[in-house]
């Protein structure tokens, strides 16, 4: 499985005077495990969409920014909320992060 990371740049200029985003070069990022999450399709009127939010688990020290971009195996997502930590519910032991990321098609 192929995961890259374009951590968000900040906003800014072009050169046409528009203000923009920008997002730096994609980074290859090593994960323990992906899990494909839920998809849903809220029903709207005149909207044809799906959300799709896949979960990340990543390895200790590996923290993901809420305006970082993902891309999954060719498919671009953003980063939803913040890189959480995963402990053991019975110890102290940290096991990794996890972070969830999200796609809208439509």
């Amino acid at each position: 499985m192929i995961v890259q990371r374009e951590t968000f740049a900040g906003t800014g200029e072009d050169l046409h005077g528009n203000e923009g985003e920008s997002w730096g070069n994609p980074a290859d990022v090593e994960i323990m495990a992906f899990d494909p999450g839920s998809t849903s399709e809220p029903r709207e009127a005149g909207h044809d969409r799906v959300i799709v939010e896949p979960t990340l688990y990543l390895y200790p020290g590996t923290i993901f920014g809420a305006r970082d971009r993902v891309t999954v195996n060719g498919r671009q997502y953003e980063v939803e909320g913040e890189t959480r930590i995963w402990e053991h519910p019975e110890g102290a032991e940290h096991y990794g992060n996890v972070v969830t990321i999200r796609r809208v098609e439509g």
